[in-house]
């Protein structure tokens, strides 16, 4: 009897491992110091006034290499995202870089999704509120977004 609780908490464990996921800190779901949920005042504070507005029915800010988008409903920063190599997350991660720093860094992805010849790694935040996903082609990143989890 005591083998097969033994084993049986093993299996348990074993299991539970296989199941954990690399949740990141809320903090560094971001890119140039810009995260989801920040104000426009606090974009403004961090990155000066974008080079390009875009202002309709969604209002975007353009700056040198990145885009931020701003929820229609609440006006707090939505997405933030860059195919250049000009911002980086807060761990140092800029576009450009090869894939292999990915795991280095978050650990194994919490959503790796392939289609074509593209991959998209997908780390969420501690709450699951927010989520960083880097697109990979040809094992190299070549684009970051940190956005809200809907």
């Amino acid at each position: 009897m005591k083998k097969f609780t033994a084993l049986l908490c093993g299996a348990a464990l074993a299991f539970s491992a296989a199941t954990c996921s690399a949740t990141v800190a809320n903090d560094k779901i971001a890119l140039g110091g810009i995260r989801p949920g920040m104000t426009q005042e606090d974009l403004i504070r961090i990155a000066g006034q974008p080079d390009e507005k875009t202002v309709d029915h969604e209002d975007w800010y353009y700056y040198n290499g990145f885009k931020v988008e701003f929820d229609e409903d609440t006006g707090l920063i939505e997405k933030i995202n860059t195919r250049y190599n000009t911002v980086a997350t807060p761990d140092g991660v800029f576009v450009g870089y090869n894939a292999d720093i990915l795991t280095k860094i978050y650990g194994t992805a919490d959503k790796v999704k392939t289609k074509h010849n593209e991959t998209i790694y997908t780390y969420y935040s501690d709450d699951y509120s927010c989520e960083m996903k880097f697109k990979v082609i040809g094992g190299s990143i070549v684009k970051i977004t940190c956005e809200f989890n809907d």
